[in-house]
């Protein structure tokens, strides 16, 4: 007899502690920051012919720097990096990113901080930018790849999982359970049970998880039972709602993250892209149209173009009253008691 998995039994410290791991991510880049431009602010008195002892430590930029530097760092990695869980990154993708951001950031601060330095010649520049992108991506790639080892290790033993749904229950759906759960390393899916398109009609899913309802009651159910990612595994035939299903989901941004079955098409288009290296085969639907920073950068203009609209648009100040357009005050009264004055006493 086949066990059900039963929809709560996963402990709610585990969503708790995914949220501290990520957020030791992030202290390890303002860390990592910090000793890189420590070591550079050494390296940089090292070129202007000061002696390397503990009165570089007395100097006030250096405590500027390693505050302010990191600070940076830290929010330039939150416009342009991946913050949201440290167990949905891909060893190789940071890599690659975590190269390309430290390029640009240190040419950033190449020019302005570093280029006015003192310098011998201008190879003292290239020393300097050398040193800062290969001490600063150096730590930050090393500190990266050790979490992000450590995570994937936590994921394929099991101990982290993400609260998973699926939306069929024919064929599709059970093979690709069995294809999942038969695996010797685990993938991080805890499934909590299934939705099936067919209202009333028996489900060969049903042997292993408990049905939680209908496709109407989608929405809810994902609120009821903490769904954190959605398997998408209906028929061909089944495909005609996948408009109401997506909809639905999309509702939820990035809360949700959604996979689906590729058809034998989507493959031989190449469209499919690899969930993971040990995984099923799936294809992650993107919401989110626009990154991180390219949202950021729309709402500056939006900003900046209404500024710009209102200045031009609103009513103009009135001029100072002493022109010849200007009106005159009546001057024929004067006087608190309002008597009047004319120009002949007679």
């Amino acid at each position: 007899m086949v066990k059900k998995a039963l929809p709560n039994q996963q402990p709610p410290v585990v969503r708790r502690r995914r949220q501290w791991h990520t957020w030791q991510y992030r202290i390890a880049d303002f860390l990592t920051a910090l000793i890189a431009w420590a070591c550079f602010f050494i390296y940089r008195k090292s070129l202007e012919g000061a002696p390397i002892s503990a009165s570089v430590l007395s100097d006030l930029n250096f405590y500027y720097g390693i505050l302010i530097v990191p600070a940076g760092w830290s929010l330039f990695y939150s416009l342009f990096d991946k913050y949201d869980d440290i167990y949905r990154l891909s060893r190789m993708a940071t890599l690659a990113r975590t190269l390309f951001l430290s390029f640009f950031g240190v040419i950033f601060l190449f020019f302005a901080l570093i280029l006015d330095d003192l310098v011998r010649d201008y190879r003292t520049y290239y020393s300097s930018f050398a040193v800062l992108f290969s001490l600063h991506a150096g730590l930050t790639t090393l500190v990266r790849m050790i979490l992000l080892t450590r995570a994937s290790r936590r994921l394929k033993a099991g101990l982290i999982t993400f609260r998973t749904l699926i939306i069929g229950g024919n064929q599709n759906a059970v093979d690709l359970y069995q294809e999942i759960t038969s695996r010797k390393k685990s993938l991080g899916y805890h499934f909590v049970g299934y939705v099936d398109p067919n209202e009333g009609m028996a489900s060969p899913l049903s042997t292993y998880l408990p049905r939680l309802g209908d496709i109407g009651q989608l929405d809810n159910l994902i609120r009821i039972n903490n769904v954190e990612e959605v398997i998408i595994a209906v028929e061909t035939s089944e495909h005609n709602r996948l408009r109401e299903i997506l909809n639905t989901l999309f509702d939820f941004g990035e809360q949700i993250l959604v996979k689906i079955i590729p058809d034998m098409y989507d493959i031989m288009l190449g469209s499919v892209k690899m969930n993971s290296v040990y995984g099923a085969v799936l294809i992650e639907i993107k919401q989110d149209l626009m990154p991180k920073w390219q949202q950021l950068i729309k709402r500056l203009i939006d900003i900046v173009i209404a500024l710009i609209l209102l200045l031009l648009l609103s009513p103009s100040t009135p001029t100072s009253c002493c022109g010849s357009g200007c009106p005159r005050r009546d001057r024929s009264f004067s006087g608190r008691s309002g008597s009047a004055s004319t120009g002949n006493p007679s």
